[in-house]
């Protein structure tokens, strides 16, 4: 299995969030200037963004959605780890 994450996931500071029931949507006004449309998470993206919460580990989010999901997490741990890559480089959570 992929090292996880084993610190705090933080969103970064400044980010515009509108969130409903089963979607996010996001906006990253510190790089306003590069990101002219908000990003929408949705299905597993959304189980994973709204589970960052500073308080919460990548770890922790792999198992909570193992569980969740019924299935181990070395199955959905490769995805996690991969979404969470995709977020820090855009910006939006410090990992």
């Amino acid at each position: 299995m992929m090292d996880l994450v084993t610190h705090l996931l933080i969103r970064t500071p400044g980010l515009a969030e509108v969130t409903a029931d089963d979607h996010a949507t996001v906006l990253n006004l510190p790089r306003i200037e590069e990101q002219q449309v908000p990003y929408v998470f949705e299905g597993t993206a959304f189980d994973i963004w709204a589970r960052i919460d500073g308080m919460t580990t990548e770890e922790q989010i792999v198992a909570e959605l193992a569980e969740a999901y019924e299935t181990e997490p070395a199955v959905i741990a490769p995805e996690v780890r991969a979404f969470v890559a995709q977020l820090a480089e855009l910006g939006l959570v410090q990992a």
